[in-house]
């Protein structure tokens, strides 16, 4: 009987047993992972607008303003990714600059990589 039984169970999963897949699986996303995954497409597909290059001394003027009055800059890098895209603009507040860098949140940012620096009144 125990034959019979092992014949009958390998039998229909060879045969007649159908895999649902993916739809099996979409049942278990919770609505904040599906709404992250929407988020994060978008982010993907977002293209982010590029400023008019300022000139080195006005980044310093602006990144100085920023440090004395404690207001948050948002800085654009001079840098593409390899598709031509620019990269993310960094947003935060000015921790600290050097005569040829800069630190925002934490990060060090060469200033000769800033395309524009945009101090936002919050």
């Amino acid at each position: 009987m125990n034959e019979d039984f092992s014949q009958t169970v390998t039998n229909y999963f060879k045969n007649d047993y159908r895999e649902r897949g993916k739809v099996k699986w979409q049942g278990y996303f919770l609505s904040d992972h599906t709404a992250e995954l929407k988020s994060e497409t978008k982010k993907r597909h977002q293209v982010t607008k590029k400023f008019s290059q300022m000139p080195l001394n006005e980044i310093k003027t602006q990144l100085m303003a920023a440090k004395t009055h404690y207001l948050p800059v948002t800085v654009q890098l001079d840098e593409q990714r390899p598709d031509g895209q620019l990269f993310d603009n960094l947003v935060g507040t000015v921790d600290g600059f050097s005569e040829r860098s800069v630190v925002i949140n934490g990060q060090p940012i060469l200033l000769e990589t800033i395309r524009a620096v945009v101090i936002t009144d919050e």
